[in-house]
């Protein structure tokens, strides 16, 4: 069994870490859009591609850790016996630990598709007005300027499939590997139309000329970045079950193609539960996600959920799933463009995206069911509870398959 976690380990290594170059990436696709219709692209939608890069990495959900069978060592009976009374939980921990010597193998697929950006539809992603252009000679000297009004169609997809191995090292000691492998899509449609102009006084008066439309898209795979989790299942205490847990994520993933957040993070946890009437499992999740390399990248991660076993063999699972960053991950001064508003021109967030701190609170609802021995499908919806930041207006769905061995 040893010798298959090593083999295990050294393939997900060699894949996450083994990967070409991409000779062309979506965040520079992104970047660039706006050139497409003869704004030449500059700080401001490079640091957006950037931060939306990184977000996009950031919110796709990962699997959890924990195996829908546990078990423990009985010596008195020289025989394995399971330890956890429900099927388990999809997105949150629970304290369970494996079992000294056995192994979970978890294969998922999820589609993730992002819609909306703080309720604001990613297929009319405009600014409070029109931009302001400088007008230059061929020696930079200033003719004057326009106010142009600029339109953004975004969409951003995710394929996901996702492998993850847990060995149990001791009866209270897991490891976890999981590496996702992304297929993400990026198309970007721009529309521009000239709307008023001005002199080098600055002085604007109405001058509308005819709407100039671009697009830019691309397509890229590759692998995400990958995770380490540890989890070590503390002394029971009375109706207390409750594990600590460390989370090392390695920046595998290509932040160019939106498939990794390019840093490495360190996450201490704290996972607790305890059980009702013989079938209801409740539980509590607590993390805090620290950026080694930007702590202004840092948030904090919870959740509590429900596990209720309707028969041994099928299970439904319920979660409130909560994130909150700590500080502003991007300084409004690096995306913000000169916009022309009824005071005149003033700093606004490129495209109305305004890149401050958020909280992201979802709603996780699905099944496991046992196919055969110690097999099990489980299938799992996403429902976004609020419309901060980078979301889906409908459900993420999930489905997967995990045996233990």
């Amino acid at each position: 069994m040893s010798r298959l976690l090593r083999t295990v380990l050294t393939l997900l290594a060699l894949c996450a870490l083994g990967r070409p170059a991409a000779a062309t990436s979506l965040r520079g696709d992104l970047a660039g859009a706006s050139e497409s219709v003869g704004i030449s692209s500059g700080s401001a939608f490079d640091a957006l591609a950037q931060a939306i890069a990184v977000t996009n990495a950031n919110n796709i959900p990962v699997v959890s850790a924990s195996a829908g069978f546990t078990y423990r060592y009985n010596p008195q009976l020289e025989a394995f016996e399971r330890s956890a009374e429900t099927l388990g939980p999809i997105f949150l921990e629970r304290p369970e630990t494996l079992g000294r010597g056995k192994l979970n193998v978890n294969l998922s697929w999820q589609y993730v598709e992002y819609n909306q950006y703080d309720g604001q539809d990613l297929n009319d992603l405009q600014g409070p007005g029109p931009i302001v252009l400088r007008n230059v000679d061929a020696a930079n000297n200033l003719l004057g300027f326009q106010a142009d009004r600029l339109q953004y169609r975004l969409g951003l997809r995710n394929n996901i499939v996702a492998f993850s191995f847990t060995y149990g090292i001791l009866d209270n000691l897991d490891a976890n590997l999981l590496l996702p492998l992304i297929a993400t899509a990026l198309d970007v449609g721009v529309t521009r139309q000239q709307v008023q102009t001005a002199g080098p006084d600055g002085i604007f008066s109405p001058n509308s000329g005819p709407p100039v439309t671009g697009r830019s898209e691309g397509n890229a795979f590759g692998a995400g970045d990958l995770l380490l989790r540890l989890k070590y299942q503390l002394p029971r205490a009375d109706w207390l079950r409750s594990a600590a847990g460390l989370q090392l994520r390695f920046p595998s993933g290509r932040v160019s193609d939106f498939q990794g957040t390019g840093d490495f993070w360190v996450t201490p946890a704290f996972y607790a539960s305890t059980f009702l009437w013989d079938r209801v499992e409740p539980f509590l999740n607590l993390a805090l996600d620290f950026d080694a390399s930007d702590f202004m990248q840092s948030q904090a991660r919870y959740g509590v959920g429900v596990d209720v076993d309707v028969v041994s063999r099928f299970g439904l699972v319920f979660a409130f799933l909560g994130r909150s960053q700590f500080q502003d991950p991007v300084s409004s001064a690096d995306t913000d463009f000169l916009y022309l508003t009824p005071s005149g021109p003033q700093q606004q967030p490129l495209l109305g995206i305004d890149l401050g701190r958020k909280d992201f609170f979802d709603f996780s609802f699905g099944l496991r069911a046992v196919l055969w021995r110690n097999v099990m499908l489980f299938a799992n919806g996403i429902y976004a509870l609020n419309d901060q930041g980078l979301r889906n207006d409908t459900i993420i769905p999930t489905v997967g398959f995990e045996g233990t061995f």
